[in-house]
């Protein structure tokens, strides 16, 4: 028996948080350097994207990835078009498409990585135990730091805000040394999911306690 498929707009509110939280990635890092952000807006995203059934997890997953990874890059190099239109001399909205169109690629590394982790993302918000969680932990934290490492080799590479930037003035930068800033990308995404993980527990654990609770006389 197939499971219910959530309603279109559950869909497009996933894809809104999704976006939203690119928006608040991009806080993290320089000049603001909110490096706590960067965790906390992974986890929102890995949140946007549970729920998929029949087969569409990838589909929904990806989606959301590329709102997130939009909205990142949209905001976060922003000074591709000042760069295009002030000093460039091209026209105001050939440099506003030109900056859409580069955020859209760049946003599909975070689709792409989503997408390959989603199935297992997906068994552990359905059936949730410390082995599917470790397991889907440990892929999207691969799968995130296999997509920016591939993000800054490809075509000659785009390394600009790979997530481990956002964490020069955290706990996690006396790492550095040791796993480099795609190390720390991955202990981030790693710290990202159990995030997600944990709220979708808690949340899980007060609507039971909830549909429990005997009804008002």
């Amino acid at each position: 028996m197939t499971q219910p498929t959530p309603p279109a707009g559950a869909h497009r509110g996933a894809l809104a948080i999704a976006l939203l939280a690119g928006f608040v990635h991009t806080a993290a890092f320089a000049p603001l350097n909110l490096w706590w952000l960067q965790p906390l807006a992974l986890a929102a995203l890995l949140l946007s994207c549970r729920g998929a059934t029949g087969g569409g997890e990838r589909r929904h997953a990806a989606l959301c990835g590329l709102a997130f990874g939009f909205a990142w890059f949209a905001s976060g190099v922003a000074w591709v078009y000042v760069s295009m239109h002030r000093y460039g001399g091209m026209p105001a909205p050939m440099a506003a498409a030109a900056l859409m169109l580069f955020a859209v690629y760049l946003g599909a590394f975070a689709a792409a990585s989503l997408a390959a982790s989603a199935r297992s993302l997906q068994r552990a918000f359905a059936r949730p135990s410390t082995r599917t969680m470790l397991a889907a932990a440990l892929c999207f934290a691969v799968c995130w730091g296999a997509g920016e490492m591939l993000r800054g080799w490809l075509f000659t590479g785009f390394p600009w805000l790979s997530s481990g930037y956002a964490h020069t003035d955290g706990p996690l930068a006396g790492l550095a040394p040791i796993v480099g800033v795609h190390g720390i990308g991955m202990l981030a995404a790693l710290v990202a999911a159990g995030l997600a993980f944990g709220i979708e527990t808690a949340w899980s654990r007060r609507s039971a306690k909830a549909a429990a609770a005997p009804a008002p006389a």
